[in-house]
């Protein structure tokens, strides 16, 4: 692996422990400005955001619908600016949301795409 591409994997691992620890502001500092985030569920885009204040906003939301959550990083494969990763996730919920009640877990594994310019995260791609 090349120095970029470990400065770029740091930059993952440091977003997802933030992440895991609800600490948006740790998030927003491995984010770029102009970050465009997507959320593909079955193939279908679900959200689209642009730029890092609309991230913040659905971060801060997110944040407040679990007691705890966490990703694992699994199978991860780099190329250059590009970082893919399968992900294991846990969570459970601090309220009722959709058809789920507060205090219920919700396991389930995903897939996450890492693109890095000048080793921040430029777009990311969450697929269910």
């Amino acid at each position: 692996m090349t120095g970029i591409e470990e400065a770029n994997v740091q930059t993952v691992v440091a977003y997802v422990d933030a992440y895991n620890r609800k600490d948006i502001d740790g998030m927003m500092a491995c984010l770029a400005e102009d970050v465009i985030f997507e959320h593909l569920t079955n193939g279908h885009p679900v959200m689209t955001l642009t730029g890092k204040t609309a991230f913040r906003e659905q971060a801060e939301k997110a944040a407040k619908l679990f007691s705890q959550r966490e990703q694992t990083l699994r199978d991860r494969t780099v190329a250059d600016d590009v970082i893919s990763v399968k992900i294991d996730y846990s969570a459970t919920l601090a309220v009722d949301f959709n058809d789920r009640t507060a205090g219920e877990t919700i396991s389930l594994q995903s897939h996450s795409v890492f693109v890095l310019q000048d080793r921040l995260i430029s777009k990311l791609i969450d697929i269910q």
